[in-house]
């Protein structure tokens, strides 16, 4: 039976890495002929209402009576960028399960403990998998806003209509700026107003600092004024905050690295040790108690990491 299974889960191993390798070569070559993945879509299907709902419903987006009812994982799921491919999901899952099953059989023989094991590890790598893509996805949306707002306010300057320079932002930028400010233009297009089509953006994104451009724009449109030294000054504000925050993590790399080792620390003594010594933990599991000593060690290692963390990390 653990023949089939190692059978099985090098067959899925497989299967993965020829799809994650298509995956990334097929990305690279659509990344020298698009400049996102909207225009990508528009060149193949030129209904616009249409790309424009189906990027809505890959992402589970559907503006309107259910939005209030949206939970909040499926916000963060959307803010992720990630395509709902049910196939592929299932797929990696079935993968783990084979793999990480076979590997708790080496140290564990309940069962009942290993499945909850499997499914509850499980579902904490998916949770973090989608809160690690969205905080990346979030970085680079921060990283291009300036250049965006750059365009925009070059557009006005030239004399073209708000609507006009927000869909010169989703043709000459690269995502994920390139694809949401194009998002936008069709919300716009079809009549949504802008402070609604700018909040759904800030919804999409989840970027704090989108909401100064949200509300740079509500202002604006109420009171008056120089749209594009608002946009230009706000630019500039952003730019100095990216520099603030890159100057902050050189600064505090030290601190961070050495959490990092601090926690794989206990771990490589361990495996040195019993390298070097087979016998000289055999007192410590033979008590009855090694589990629990071990339980509580990485208790308190999750706490200090947390800490370290914690004090290592700014909020800007």
């Amino acid at each position: 039976m653990n023949i089939l299974l190692i059978y099985g889960a090098i067959f899925l191993a497989s299967l993965i890495f020829f799809d994650s390798a298509l995956r990334l070569l097929r990305g690279y070559a659509s990344s020298k002929k698009h400049v996102n993945y909207r225009l990508k879509l528009l060149e193949s299907d030129q209904d616009q209402k249409l790309v424009h709902e189906s990027m809505l419903r890959e992402r589970t987006l559907d503006y309107g009576v259910s939005e209030q009812y949206i939970s909040w994982f499926r916000k963060i799921f959307i803010q992720s960028g990630l395509k709902l491919d049910i196939k592929r999901a299932i797929l990696y899952s079935a993968c783990y399960v084979l793999i990480s099953w076979l590997i708790l059989g080496l140290f564990i023989s309940f069962l009942y403990l290993k499945i909850f094991i499997v499914f509850f590890t499980l579902i904490i790598f998916a949770f973090a998998y989608v809160f690690y893509v969205r905080s990346r996805r979030v970085k680079n949306y921060l990283r291009q806003l300036p250049d965006a707002l750059d365009i925009i306010t070059r557009s006005l300057a030239a004399g073209h209509p708000l609507p006009t320079s927000i869909s010169l932002v989703g043709r000459e930028m690269a995502d994920p700026v390139g694809s949401e400010f194009g998002i936008l233009s069709d919300e716009l297009t079809y009549g949504t107003d802008v402070n609604d089509a700018m909040q759904n953006m800030v919804d999409r994104v989840g970027a704090d600092d989108l909401k100064l451009v949200a509300i740079s724009l509500a202002v604006q449109r109420g009171t008056g004024g120089n749209l594009g030294e608002i946009l230009d000054s706000l630019a500039e504000v952003l730019r100095q905050r990216l520099i603030i925050k890159a100057k902050i993590r050189a600064l505090s790399a030290e601190g961070r690295m050495t959490s990092w080792i601090m926690a794989a620390f206990p771990f490589f003594l361990y495996f040195m040790i019993n390298a070097l010594a087979p016998t000289y933990f055999d007192p410590v599991w033979n008590s009855g108690y090694g589990n629990v000593i071990v339980a509580i060690g990485v208790i308190i290692m999750i706490v200090g990491m947390a800490i370290l963390r914690k004090i290592v990390n700014f909020d800007f």
